[in-house]
């Protein structure tokens, strides 16, 4: 019995001695499945997000009140974005796999309590200052002629309430970075779900309590979605506080040195998370620059153009979440782990394994959308007070903005491998190169294409900062220490980049050179072409498109795509051959 046991000890000696052979190592669950957990929560949570426009836009119609709650929305989404699925998120993710590679789990639950109130507090402090300067900052993000209507009025109480989502938003964050670190990828992304409940909650029955206690039936709504953000923070807390991993915080969590950690924590983390987040933070600066230019003419563009410029990125951000986000979560804990062994095998194919994918996909989501904009909007939106004049609009606004899906998806995964590199000051240089060209086409193409001039305006700038990201990230690779490799200046990679984006491009001129004008006729001509019989067209053109992409993807297509489709195929031969 001893023999077997000798013969497999000595192979494995044998094996691990030949470092020739590169080898995977055991991190868990693997990239596809936190890639497909994550995917699966991100595309029931993005549903619901078109559930709670479908009941919000039935509820107020594209209005006045409905244009001042998402004018005052903008501002915390991007702080939320900031610290939900940037730069808080992705630091601590980072100091979660050094703390727990390093130290064990004692140092995991200190960084914890230690982040939740350090940010706990700095996130409220900025909530209340916010609050107080409603006015000069809806005056700031708003056209004059939005500021001095009734919209603008609405939107200052809308922001005061909505304002206080950004703690939220950072207590959830830190809850997400612990989930993803555990794999647990399903939980983290679904947890928006409750997010969209609560708003759905703010719209059928906060607007009536708003009513009764004689306020604005929009704050019923604004307050529903906060409470909405508050059912997403518990949601994910459950688990970790089983575990002893979140607990609340003192304030004696802020003195970190003399526990006993040895050099690798002698510097403070919070500094440290400081120092990975700033270049971020600078970035996301030009970034919420831009988007005050692009509110400021979207007020300026007339009554119902932000809302439907908003209908057009809840839609959106289906594709860019169930591929772009997925992947960006799911494999920032393997790359960071990569980085910190030193694997450099991992560490590219992880890299150019999960771009690829999210390029296929969002290449078929660019096509889908645009294609069938139009009836999609209506069979999904066209319902209470939205009008089919609004389903023009809110089509031509998705097909302005669809492009971005591409861009925005790969850009989100190829973030991940400088923060697992440590080195995020590039972000910086591409968030102003980002300012830089949508602010400039936006101020020459929003006041002769209004919508239309916003949207490719948006593609445009997030085109250009891909193309660095993906240039320069080698660079930054190199000088990490790890290995030289190029992304663009491969021939595959760039083909298919090229081959991609060419397809998507093409997909956007057909639709609204030939297919906008032809629904615009049968939208005021036809009796037929209701939301009833867009949703079948819809479910009819997109089936097609989807049989399309299937076949290119069995022909040309990446091996872990292929994998999917294949697995599926024999689940559904196995179903009918049962039947």
């Amino acid at each position: 019995m001893e023999t077997p046991r000798v013969h497999k000890k000595m192979s494995e000696t044998d094996e691990s001695s030949d470092s020739s052979v590169p080898r995977e190592k055991n991190r868990g669950p693997s990239l596809g499945r936190r890639t497909a957990a994550a995917t699966a929560g991100i595309a029931l949570s993005r549903v619901s997000g078109i559930v709670r426009a479908q009941v919000v836009n039935a509820v107020f119609g594209a209005g006045p009140a409905l244009d001042a709650f998402n004018v005052a929305m903008r501002f915390p989404t991007v702080l939320r974005d900031l610290f939900a699925e940037g730069a808080l998120s992705a630091a601590f993710t980072k100091a979660l796999v050094d703390a727990r590679t390093h130290h064990g789990p004692a140092a995991e639950a200190a960084l914890t309590r230690l982040v939740t109130l350090a940010f706990g507090l700095v996130t409220l402090a900025i909530s209340i200052g916010c609050a107080f300067a409603a006015r000069p900052i809806i005056a700031l993000l708003s056209a004059d002629a939005f500021v001095a209507s009734e919209g603008g009025r609405l939107a200052v109480a809308c922001f005061a309430v909505l304002i206080f989502y950004l703690p939220i938003a950072m207590l959830s964050a830190v809850a997400m970075a612990l989930l993803g670190a555990r794999g647990q990828t399903f939980r983290a992304t679904i947890a928006s779900l409750f997010f969209n409940v609560g708003s759905i909650a703010g719209a059928l029955a906060g607007v009536p309590v708003a009513q009764a206690l004689g306020h604005d039936p929009i704050l019923g709504l604004a307050v529903g979605t906060l409470l909405g953000g508050v059912l997403q923070f518990l949601f994910q807390l459950v688990p970790l506080w089983r575990e002893g991993v979140f607990r609340l915080p003192g304030f004696s969590d802020l003195r970190w040195k003399g526990r006993g950690f040895d050099d690798t924590y002698a510097r403070h983390p919070v500094l440290e998370m400081a120092r990975l987040m700033a270049p971020r933070v600078l970035g996301q600066g030009a970034i919420s620059i831009a988007l005050f230019v692009n509110t400021h003419f979207a007020t300026a563009a007339g009554p119902g153009a932000i809302t439907y410029i908003t209908n057009a990125q809840n839609i959106i951000l289906v594709p860019v979440g169930l591929f772009g986000v997925a992947s960006a979560l799911a494999s920032l804990p393997l790359l960071s782990s990569a980085v910190a062994e030193k694997d450099a095998v991992s560490f590219r194919k992880l890299l150019q394994d999960a771009s690829r994918s999210t390029l296929w996909l969002s290449t078929f989501s660019v096509t889908a959308l645009v294609l069938l904009a139009v009836p999609l909007a209506k069979g999904l939106l066209e319902h209470g007070r939205v009008t089919p004049q609004d389903s023009l609009m809110n089509g031509l606004a998705i097909v302005a903005y669809g492009l971005s899906i591409l861009f925005n998806g790969v850009s989100k995964v190829s973030v991940q491998g400088y923060y697992a590199l440590g080195d995020t000051r590039q972000i910086v240089l591409n968030s102003v190169l980002y300012l830089a060209v949508n602010a400039t086409l936006s101020a020459w193409l929003a006041p002769k294409f209004g919508i239309l001039g916003l949207g490719l305006s948006n593609c445009a700038s997030a085109a250009a900062s891909l193309a660095l990201h993906l240039a320069l990230l080698p660079h930054t690779a190199k000088k990490e220490g790890l290995f030289s490799f190029t992304l663009l200046g491969e021939k595959k990679f760039f083909g298919e980049v090229s081959l991609h984006v060419g397809v998507a491009a093409s997909a956007v001129v057909f639709s609204l050179f030939v297919l906008q004008p032809w629904f615009t006729a049968v939208t005021h001509e036809e009796r037929w072409f209701t939301p009833w019989s867009a949703l079948l067209l819809t479910a009819v053109g997109g089936g097609g498109l989807a049989v399309v992409w299937g076949a290119c993807v069995w022909a040309w297509g990446p091996d872990d795509l292929k994998a999917v489709l294949q697995k599926v195929t024999r689940k559904v031969t196995r179903l009918f051959q049962r039947r």
